[in-house]
């Protein structure tokens, strides 16, 4: 469990993840499915991937250019939406936007992705932190 008000160890979380990203880099294989995102607010851009097989997340996977909170929110994703299957990984999203829009959410099953606790406090990294999010969105509920 991580102490949300604890700012020096969300500002690590944040920038260990942006400097060394654990799921950055797409695998090679054609059952993945692949999002292309580009912020409309700056220039980050990303693909962010998913290879869903038996209706589990078998990998998930990320490559582009994107500031801290995009980069180290996506990454952290990518953690928390492995081995989830379909339904539990829309439940995990679903709970995260809770946390960026400052709505009601379950703390306990957000783990690193607390470091954005309080994005809404700060109107333009709201699209920062949703980049990945909203790719991850769009291939669980197929629309891409």
């Amino acid at each position: 469990m991580f102490d949300k008000d604890d700012k020096i160890q969300l500002r690590q979380i944040i920038m260990e993840h942006y400097t060394e990203p654990d799921y950055k880099g797409l695998i090679e294989n054609d059952k993945a499915i692949i999002k292309f995102q580009d912020s409309p607010t700056c220039s980050d851009e990303i693909n962010v991937q998913l290879l869903i097989e038996n209706e589990k997340i078998i990998e998930a996977r990320f490559d582009g250019n994107a500031c801290a909170i995009s980069t180290a929110s996506t990454d952290i994703l990518c953690s928390k939406l492995k081995q989830l299957n379909v339904e539990e990984a829309k439940e995990q999203l679903v709970n995260y936007y809770n946390m960026i829009a400052g709505n009601e959410y379950d703390e306990s099953i957000l783990d690193e992705l607390i470091a954005f606790w309080e994005i809404n406090k700060q109107g333009n990294r709201i699209n920062c932190a949703l980049l990945g999010a909203d790719g991850f969105k769009s291939i669980l509920n197929k629309e891409v």
